[in-house]
């Protein structure tokens, strides 16, 4: 399915602003922190990161920020247009933060993105090669844009991807379950148990 020595889990835009009871998606549209609070999936995040460190297999942080201002967005996407004028996700906030049960360990990377994929624009594909990466397991929210931008960009650029299907949500059950039938077709699809059994396989 995929070699722990040569992958890395990727764990993108798991936020404050986004995930976090009073954080700026939660105020936005309540709707969808019931759907995160119901899909557990922080808390699966959370599992998988300490199978991953478990195993001392490669752990990088992915995070959506923007310098004050929001200077350095793509005003021309309507989704990020919309958040000109607030304070979302920008550096140095409390809302751009990494939420308190994933925080990186002092070795663990940290990745600033200001796009879609984590792959586009960021020191990202430098640190693929110089770990030695040959398959990146995605998780993160929102599905169908951070997990599934990466896992596209990932595919054309070579590598395996391979999407924890119980570490993403987005905003309902239409986009999720469309997002993850793509990603069946770029990469490979697998739950967390059948992560936490390659690295750590039963009765071993």
């Amino acid at each position: 399915m995929f070699d722990p020595k040569r992958s890395a889990l990727l764990l993108m835009d798991f936020q404050n602003y986004g995930l976090h009871p009073d954080g700026y998606w939660a105020k936005q549209d309540p709707g969808l922190m019931s759907r995160i609070q119901r899909s557990r999936v922080v808390e699966n995040a959370k599992n998988a990161l300490d199978a991953a460190r478990r195993t001392e297999m490669r752990v990088i942080h992915v995070v959506n920020r923007w310098r004050a201002g929001h200077g350095d967005l793509n005003a021309s996407m309507p989704m990020f247009a919309s958040r000109i004028g607030s304070d979302v996700a920008v550096e140095g906030t409390w809302g751009a933060e990494i939420v308190d049960e994933l925080a990186p360990l002092p070795m663990e990377p940290v990745v600033v993105k200001r796009s879609v994929s984590a792959l586009t624009g960021t020191e990202l594909p430098r640190l693929l090669v110089l770990f030695g990466i040959d398959s990146l397991i995605l998780t993160g929210v929102a599905t169908n844009f951070v997990v599934e931008g990466t896992a596209r960009e990932a595919a054309d650029r070579g590598y395996s991807a391979v999407v924890i299907r119980d570490c993403c949500e987005t905003l309902d059950d239409d986009w999720q379950r469309n997002s993850i039938a793509v990603m069946e077709l770029i990469g490979r699809v697998i739950s967390l148990d059948e992560f936490v059994d390659v690295l750590a396989p039963s009765g071993a």
